[in-house]
């Protein structure tokens, strides 16, 4: 006599016999199915200003380095940081930056963690005074407003972790509509660096009784700056 797990045990191996994928059963038909098209520049730029202002990020444009580095200059004045974490200027994406920023006060501060735990809790515990975060982005998603952090030589995982304010500079070409769509262009991004990120907005965090915090497990704000 059977139990009632071994009932249900049975009845879920029995599904997963007869199951197939979508993409296999295509195969199966004879069909093959194609990806959906990629939306317009301009859509895409849209639709992620809209997805990223619904989770409380915010969008600017800029030309260039020195417009972005004053729009950087604007948040960091708004905040009261006058010192940075950053990703390397040819990491981020935006050549010139670094020196863009020098007229607003703003100093890049360096680090490298020690491999002994009790050093390295040093480290970051000085680290943590450091008002605002520059990154660049692998890629942005246009339906979810996320951005894709690939870490690496020169792209620190602290810069978008660690202070309460992070900013990204994306180039627009790096809008792509889904992280489907990514993943479709690039199969072998899982392994382009140590440690791969979807950000999507500041960091948000609930209790028990529902109480929605901003900042306690990542940047209080995010934004992103588009540039062409």
């Amino acid at each position: 006599m059977t139990s009632a797990r071994e009932r249900i045990l049975a009845s879920i191996r029995d599904g997963l016999l007869r199951s197939g994928l979508p993409q296999d059963a295509a195969a199966h038909a004879g069909r093959k199915t194609a990806p959906p098209e990629t939306p317009p520049l301009a859509a895409m730029v849209e639709q992620f200003t809209a997805a990223l202002e619904a989770l409380s990020g915010h969008v600017h444009r800029a030309a260039g380095a020195a417009e972005a580095a004053a729009v950087i200059g604007e948040i960091a004045r708004a905040h009261h940081a006058t010192s940075y974490l950053g990703w390397d200027d040819a990491e981020v994406g935006c050549p010139g930056l670094a020196d863009a920023l020098a007229p607003y006060g703003l100093t890049r501060v360096t680090y490298e963690l020690s491999g002994d735990p009790e050093r390295r809790a040093r480290d970051v515990e000085v680290l943590a005074g450091v008002g605002l975060g520059v990154t660049g982005a692998h890629a942005a998603l246009a339906d979810t407003g996320g951005l894709v952090l690939v870490s690496g030589p020169g792209r620190g995982r602290l810069a978008s972790l660690l202070p309460p304010v992070h900013v990204a500079i994306v180039c627009e070409r790096r809008l792509r509509p889904s992280l489907a769509a990514l993943v479709r262009e690039e199969p072998g991004l899982l392994d382009a660096g140590s440690n791969l990120v979807v950000v999507a907005g500041p960091s948000r965090t609930a209790d028990i009784e529902m109480t929605l915090s901003h900042g306690v497990h990542g940047p209080k704000h995010v934004h992103v700056i588009l540039t062409p």
